[in-house]
Order: C-alpha cells, then structure tokens, then sequence
C-alpha cells in the first residue's frame, strides 16, 4: 500500500515538468521542434558553350554521337555505317542555323570539328591513344569539317549530307565476346568529285572489330582499303 502514494507524487511531477517546458515554448514564440533551416536558393548554372565566345552557342548535349547498339552483324555493319555517317555530317545542323553562315569566322567550324572527334573518338572507340589511332582520328576529323566548311558556305537550302551506302556483305560472325564485320561500302558525298574522303568515296572494304559495351558495342580495331571487282564511277 505504501507504493500508491510514491506513483502519485512520480505522477505529479511529470505532468508539472510537461507543463513548464509547454510554458516556456509559447513563452519563447517557438517549437520544441523548430522546422529544419531551408535551403538557399540556388541560381541554375549559365549554360556553357562548347565553342569559343565569337562563335555561336553550341551546347554540350549537341554534340551527342550516334552509337552502335548491339545487334545481328547484318545490323551493325548497317549502324557503324550509320554512325560514322552522323561522324562525316556532325554539326551540319548547327552550321545551317548559323545566320548568316558565312558571317561566322571560319575558326568556328575548325574548333566544331574538333569537339565532334573528340565525342566521337571518346564514344565509338576502345581507348586507343597511340600515334596511329590519333592519325585515324584526325582523317575523320578533317573530312567532318570539309563537310562542315561546305555547309558553311552553301546558299540557304543547298547544303545536304553525304551517307555511306552498303555494297556487299563478304563475311561477318558474332560471339558473345565480340563482333567481327567484313563488308564493301562506299561513302556518297553531296558533291560527287569534290573534295578528299580518304578514298571513302571509292568502293572500299571495311575490316572491323567490336567488343560489347553494354547496351553498345564500340569499335576495337577497323581498316579499310580499296576494294576490287566494281565498275569506275
């Protein structure tokens, strides 16, 4: 019996204890449990153009390269022809919006031409950073800002774009660990007989390699040379 008076008195001084800091919470015009301080505001980053400031706006995101996706080999001879076909045209779209086009200084399109390699050496390729693939790389590039330069310089509606066209499929055969393609193509320019495509414009036949990447497949090693048996253009 002795025990009832001692949870009375425990009673007592918890409902007192409650009551006092309830006091001294209104007392001081807040909560026992403050919100949480909000964030600052943080002002969106300025977009940064991946050309030189007298250069148009190029954003980052356009200067996206097609990729390879995984496929049969018939399909990917077809998507690397596809994706080194956006490579030789990359920027076309832009440099057609440039208006005037020839008002922008030529640098423009050299520096376009240069990230364009750089997106697509980075994205298409296995790392591959001795001189003879840096050599590869540069002979795309050139041919991207030869097309680049004509786009630049065509009268409004007159630029189009060059694509590779498959001749024949010779031998090709897909394993798990990779895929190996041997076919004939040849690259259409807007302009037959005008300018240098590294011989790309001639029936050439194409030696390449690729390893998966993912949902993509990236290119290991490629070679091409001319290739016999078709008539001259």
């Amino acid at each position: 019996m002795m025990n009832v008076p001692v949870r009375r008195v425990l009673g007592r001084k918890i409902t007192t204890a409650a009551a006092a800091l309830a006091l001294l919470a209104g007392l001081a015009g807040c909560s026992l449990f403050p919100s949480p301080t909000p964030l600052p505001d943080i002002a969106p980053a300025t977009p940064v153009s991946a050309l030189p400031p007298e250069c148009p706006f190029v954003g980052e995101n356009d200067l996206t390269p097609v990729r390879i996706p995984l496929g049969t080999p018939r399909e990917t001879i077809g998507s690397v022809l596809n994706a080194y076909s956006g490579w030789l045209n990359a920027g076309s779209e832009l440099v057609t919006a440039w208006s005037p086009g020839k008002a922008v200084p030529e640098n423009c399109v050299e520096r376009l031409a240069a990230r364009n390699a750089e997106a697509y050496s980075n994205t298409l390729f296995t790392t591959h950073s001795d001189m003879a693939w840096q050599e590869y790389f540069a002979s795309v590039k050139a041919m991207n800002q030869q097309n680049l330069a004509a786009v630049r310089l065509a009268d409004p509606g007159t630029g189009g774009r060059g694509k590779f066209e498959l001749l024949q499929e010779i031998d090709s055969s897909a394993t798990d660990s990779g895929t190996f393609l041997k076919f004939d193509a040849v690259y259409r320019p807007v302009v037959a007989g005008q300018g240098s495509w590294e011989e790309l414009d001639k029936p050439t036949r194409w030696y390449v390699e690729l390893v998966p990447a993912g949902e993509f497949l990236v290119i290991n090693y490629i070679e091409t040379k001319p290739a016999a048996g078709y008539p001259a253009a």
